[in-house]
């Protein structure tokens, strides 16, 4: 029980922490001083954790809490990548 209340607060704060960037780089169309290579890795990062809770932990909020995040760090990597040379 306490595991699954973490885990939702651990993964409110992290959905609502990519919302204003993307909200921004949508907005003002700019990802200048955005890394490409620091969002890469956040990909990668969210990713492998998406397996491992798939092929490891088996456990359907974890799951969907990663998929969520890999989700928004795609997002934001290609806003970035996007965004780039405006």
């Amino acid at each position: 029980m306490l595991g699954n209340i973490l885990l939702f607060i651990v993964s409110f704060c992290t959905f609502i922490s990519y919302f204003p960037q993307i909200v921004k780089l949508i907005k003002s169309k700019k990802s200048r001083n955005l890394s490409i290579q620091s969002w890469f890795l956040f990909v990668v990062s969210s990713f492998s954790y998406t397996l491992y809770a798939i092929l490891v932990s088996k456990d359907g909020m974890l799951i969907f809490e990663t998929s969520l995040e890999l989700l928004f760090c795609l997002m934001t990597l290609i806003l970035t990548i996007i965004y780039k040379n405006n």
